[in-house]
């Protein structure tokens, strides 16, 4: 249950139990990591469909605070084994793009980046040459329920695979990138506002009940198909998403992007893999330590972040409704009104003007309650009202 009083209240016993675990006897750990910081990051991609492409230059940040800190008013080229190059045009700080009807990536060619920085260092990767694309046969979810710690609450959710047409070549390599997409409802639909010291009837109810939202989550995997005793790809295992939070609660969308590699890009890209799927240990790996592909031309053991792939790419995406009631069971909270958010409304007159407008909503017997604006307003929540060109119901 919530209600503004009582999640003011969870607020401030919540401070002081973290108040109380950091000056607890247990030593912080702070790996030292300092050296990989304020470095040069590459992220670029060019595959077999049309661009514009675009490459990304930033400075690596650090791991406590991750952010995107560009690196400005470089030169970026990209260059095929045939003489043709195009040199991307800095749109955004730290956001290179090709022309609309500039460079396009040709199966069998051979591609490389060139980035000349202000201070007159040059980097550059070596030639990739763009493969022949591997395509999706088939991507779906099924409902899969796996055990946890507690015997009595397994884990519910939709686990998704893909199928892929056989490869004209048994030693391909295959990347995957999979980022999932939802679509979310509050519990309650707004009756009126309050703004200005004034309550007045909301005209829109619904207009704040629906929401979408991008999942954080973005699946990684990779396989060498020369591992395999026959060349087929069945049932491969993608993202698992579960019950614990609203991601399954209306309906969902993953978008499975799949890359024909090279066997360094599938090298690079396996040990990223490695660190995201890692559990239960604090920095076995470093990210950072990953070398990617791009180099000082003076110095080739110094190494950027980040890669520039050359990929040819096949993409699907899907959707999936709320797995049937009989089959799983759902543990994200839900808002349901109590006494506080009936009280709460005694006292929305004297509520500070910072955080105005406030939602009200009313239960059957039309009451009017102030419960927490994530129950009337599915933003507050992390969403977007605004549905994406994509998404279909």
């Amino acid at each position: 249950m919530k209600s503004l009083q009582t999640y003011m209240v969870f607020t401030f016993i919540g401070i002081l139990v973290l108040i109380g675990i950091l000056n607890s006897c247990v030593d912080e750990y702070f790996p030292e990591i300092d050296k990989y910081e304020n470095l040069l990051v590459v992220d670029g991609t060019i595959t077999n469909k049309p661009g514009p492409y675009e490459i990304r230059l930033s400075f690596s940040s650090s791991v406590q605070r991750p952010e995107f800190l560009p690196y400005t008013h470089a030169q970026v080229i990209a260059e095929d084994n045939e003489g043709n190059e195009e040199v991307f045009t800095e749109i955004e700080p730290g956001i290179y793009v090709s022309a609309v009807d500039g460079l396009q990536g040709v199966i069998g060619r051979k591609y490389r980046i060139v980035v000349r920085t202000p201070d007159e260092k040059e980097f550059q990767s070596s030639f990739q040459e763009l493969k022949k694309p591997v395509e999706i046969a088939n991507v779906y979810a099924e409902v899969y329920n796996r055990e946890t710690v507690d015997e009595y609450r397994p884990e519910y959710g939709y686990q998704f695979y893909v199928d892929v047409e056989s490869p004209e070549t048994d030693s391909a390599f295959l990347m995957w990138r999979a980022k999932g997409a939802y679509k979310y409802q509050s519990e309650y639909l707004i009756k009126y506002i309050f703004d200005n010291r004034v309550l007045s009837i909301f005209p829109h109810p619904d207009s704040l009940y629906t929401c979408y939202h991008d999942d954080n989550y973005i699946g990684i995997y990779t396989l060498d198909m020369s591992t395999l005793s026959v060349p087929e790809v069945n049932r491969f295992p993608l993202n698992y998403i579960n019950t614990n939070t609203r991601r399954l609660s209306i309906r969902y969308s993953l978008l499975l992007k799949q890359y024909t590699i090279t066997e360094e890009a599938y090298d690079y890209y396996s040990k990223i893999k490695d660190v995201n799927t890692q559990q239960g240990s604090l920095y076995t790996q470093q990210p950072y330590q990953i070398k990617g592909n791009v180099y000082n031309v003076l110095d080739k053991d110094k190494a950027l972040l980040g890669y520039f792939l050359v990929a040819s790419v096949d993409e699907k995406r899907i959707f999936v409704n709320r797995p049937p009631a009989t089959q799983v069971e759902f543990y994200y909270g839900i808002c349901v009104l109590n006494d506080g958010d009936y009280d709460a409304m005694n006292g929305i007159y004297m509520t500070p003007r910072e955080i105005w407008p406030l939602y009200v909503t009313t239960d059957n017997n039309e009451r009017k309650a102030l419960t927490h604006q994530s129950c009337v307003d599915c933003r507050e929540l992390g969403g977007t009202i605004t549905k994406p060109d994509y998404w279909i119901d």
